[in-house]
């Protein structure tokens, strides 16, 4: 959560000390809208942003979201050295391709269905017509691994959510947070239920295998912090009770 007063102290100490002006710019993530994880916002940025934005603060730089696409912001990542990225799922395909520079956050993985259907397990999702999961994420992955081929994929989380609305799916694999915000965000508030978790995946900063002057060291060091001093699963709780 970005704090003004951390930020006009930094402003302060570069106008003192100009040689410093490069490592006290704003560092700049690239981002995607996956809700409730992250999304453009005002005062708060989503549960990883806004854990992230505590640890960029907190090693005296300000943090830029910039928002692209999902699959946009992972081929920018992939592309251009120097280029931080979060929320991304660390699977075996990604493994070679970035700097796994810290796990922000554990979030449970569950399938959403309408209220008024069944809770669904991966036993009782393997009766369903089509499922849900949005292109290029680790919920593709974990279904494909366990045999699941009748998938919608699709962009975003908001198309998925209008197709579980909308009856084009019977079932959507996401983070379970994201599920209930996404249908909030569509009108359908309460419309939505989640099965149990399947898995729980960590949402994950990473980088260019080429970081460049990134201040790996110093994020790490950060968010290990903010993980043992309770801030992380504080942040996280704030979003999950609603």
């Amino acid at each position: 959560m970005l704090r003004l007063s951390r930020r006009g102290l930094v402003a302060t100490g570069l106008l003192a000390m100009p040689r410093l002006a490069r490592a006290a710019a704003p560092l700049e993530v690239i981002t995607s809208d996956i809700r409730p994880l992250s999304f453009p916002g005002t005062d708060r940025y989503g549960i990883t942003l806004d854990i992230l934005a505590e640890a960029i603060i907190a090693i005296g730089r300000t943090p830029r979201f910039t928002f692209l696409r999902f699959g946009d912001s992972v081929e920018r990542a992939r592309e251009v050295p120097g280029t931080l990225l979060c929320p991304i799922g660390r699977t075996a395909t990604r493994e070679a391709q970035f700097t796994w520079v810290a796990k922000v956050i554990d979030v449970p993985q569950a399938m959403g269905t309408l209220a008024d259907r069944p809770v669904v397990d991966l036993a009782a999702a393997r009766a369903l017509a089509r499922i849900g999961v949005v292109r290029n994420g680790l919920q593709e992955v974990f279904l494909r691994q366990n045999g699941f081929d009748s998938l919608l994929v699709l962009e975003t989380g908001r198309d998925l959510a209008l197709a579980l609305a909308e009856g084009r799916i019977e079932a959507w694999y996401a983070t379970e947070p994201e599920i209930i915000q996404q249908f909030v965000s569509i009108g359908r508030s309460g419309g939505v239920r989640t099965g149990p978790a399947l898995q729980t995946a960590a949402a994950w900063l990473a980088a260019h295998p080429d970081p460049r002057d990134l201040p790996i060291a110093a994020l790490r060091t950060a968010m290990a912090r903010l993980e043992a001093d309770g801030t992380a699963a504080r942040i996280y709780r704030g979003y999950a009770a609603g």
